[in-house]
């Protein structure tokens, strides 16, 4: 059961469970990652443009409704457009309410939108989510509706014709931002990157080793040691045929069949993604807490104590741990709350970024191969997306966006210290117009809050000097006749 995200990626927005006594870790990985606090939420709108199916066939005329979300209640006419990008997620109303993007947006006088991807939320281009209809689910694409929204926009609304845009994005939609200002500079003054993966990869080794390190660094030795002692012990028990241990601690839905390697190679995927939820989405002293859980002397070993705050997770419901029942779910091609059909496609389809335990580097065993998520394509999709095509698929977004050198300016590339997702990205400047900062002892996309004295002071840095950008790429003057 495994995703990525993530940007992501993501994805997405609520934990979605196979049935209703059972439940999954992945999910959680992948949701909105910008939502604050609602301020004045009865500000946004929620409206709709009219998108083509297909940007690149002129020969196709077909069209849907993409979805998304204005707050003008600061703007005035020539002032500029803030854009949220959206990702792998529903839009909701606190991002554009709230936040550093919005304070920015209100200090300038601007409108801000919120953008819905073709096939997330309800920005649904297709009748379904079959293999065949997922045809036009691509980044390329979404691009290109990003293109679409800012020329109708000044177009149709005149108060609107001469304004600057930026944009801002986190995680994968902070990848879409990148790249949008490298395809079509033209249509953007500047974009703010937080924590943008950039650089397409099957083998995403990195992602568990920087869970390593934010573990060590801010639980402890001790704390470190007990994952990696947990996972050592359930390996050693599905080696010896041994798992009712596993069965009865972890709350497995079904016995464990070790013979079975693909839900042995499932269920190990899934608990490091758990794990993953902590440090990914770590908040002031979450990680602590979750390490003095780990380490309360009453638990007799390592795995006990792992464990007991697995199952603290799950919140009274059973760990559905397996591969069929993942695939099965994924198999499903209605329209629902959930986005992992189509964020499993975009990495089967264009990125990879799969989390694996191919690094001897990290604590959390190894269980989990790659070649577990060269299977999920396949037998979710279709045997046409062989381990060669998965391969050439990353290849040709390295090519087309340049990876982890792409040639541009005016971008600001953040990430946390703590994020896991920043080995894929850009960590130090990449001209002079394009710089880069990795922010300590903070994690995914946990730099778009409004300035705080609660903030550390790298924070803070980081934040005015993006105030500063916004305003040098818009050269505000101008734009306020």
């Amino acid at each position: 059961m495994k995703l990525l995200c993530v940007l992501l990626l993501s994805v997405v927005a609520v934990s979605h469970a196979l049935n209703g006594f059972s439940t999954n870790f992945r999910t959680n990985l992948h949701r909105e990652p910008f939502y604050q606090s609602p301020v004045r939420s009865n500000a946004v709108e929620t409206k709709w443009i009219e998108q083509k199916l297909d940007n690149f066939n002129e020969s196709d005329s077909r069209t849907w409704q993409m979805r998304y979300l204005e707050n003008a209640e600061h703007h005035k006419p020539g002032g500029p457009m803030f854009i949220y990008v959206g990702g792998e997620w529903t839009v909701s109303p606190g991002s554009i309410s709230g936040g550093h993007w919005y304070d920015m947006a209100k200090e300038l006088n601007g409108i801000l939108f919120y953008t819905e991807h073709r096939y997330y939320g309800s920005s649904h281009p297709t009748a379904d989510m079959s293999y065949k209809n997922l045809e036009w689910l691509s980044v390329d694409q979404a691009l290109a509706d990003l293109a679409h929204f800012i020329t109708a926009m000044k177009k149709t609304r005149p108060e609107l014709k001469n304004s600057g845009v930026v944009m801002l994005g986190g995680s994968y939609s902070a990848t879409m931002v990148t790249w949008f200002r490298l395809k079509y500079p033209h249509l953007v003054d500047g974009v703010w990157s937080s924590s943008a993966p950039l650089y397409a990869k099957m083998d995403f080794v990195e992602y568990k080793e920087i869970m390593s390190e934010a573990i060590h660094l801010v639980g402890g030795e001790k704390c470190h040691e007990i994952f990696r002692e947990a996972y050592a012990e359930m390996e050693k028990l599905v080696a010896e045929g041994n798992p009712s241990r596993i069965n009865d601690e972890l709350k497995l839905c079904s016995p464990l069949n070790t013979t079975n390697q693909l839900d042995v190679w499932n269920m190990f995927s899934e608990l490091s993604d758990n794990v993953a939820g902590l440090v990914q989405y770590a908040t002031v002293a979450s990680i602590e807490n979750a390490c003095d859980a780990l380490m309360n002397p009453r638990y007799r070993d390592a795995l006990e104590a792992y464990a007991a705050w697995t199952v603290g997770r799950l919140n009274g419901k059973c760990f559905s741990h397996e591969y069929s029942a993942f695939v099965n779910n994924l198999r499903q091609t209605k329209w629902n709350d959930d986005a992992m059909r189509q964020w499993m496609y975009q990495t089967c389809t264009e990125f990879g970024w799969y989390q694996t335990s191919g690094s001897p580097n990290q604590p959390f065993g190894s269980s989990f191969p790659i070649d577990l998520y060269k299977l999920m394509c396949r037998d979710i999709y279709d045997e046409s997306l062989t381990s060669n095509q998965l391969e050439a698929n990353a290849q040709r977004i390295n090519a087309l966006y340049g990876g982890l050198t792409p040639n541009m300016t005016n971008v600001y590339f953040t990430h946390g210290q703590l994020d896991p997702w920043r080995a894929m990205g850009r960590q130090v400047d990449l001209n002079e117009d394009a710089m880069a900062v990795v922010i300590p002892l903070i994690a995914h996309v946990a730099d778009t809050g409004s300035l705080s004295s609660e903030n550390n002071p790298e924070l803070i840095d980081s934040k005015k000097r993006i105030q500063g950008l916004v305003k040098q790429w818009l050269n505000v003057k101008s734009h306020f006749a």
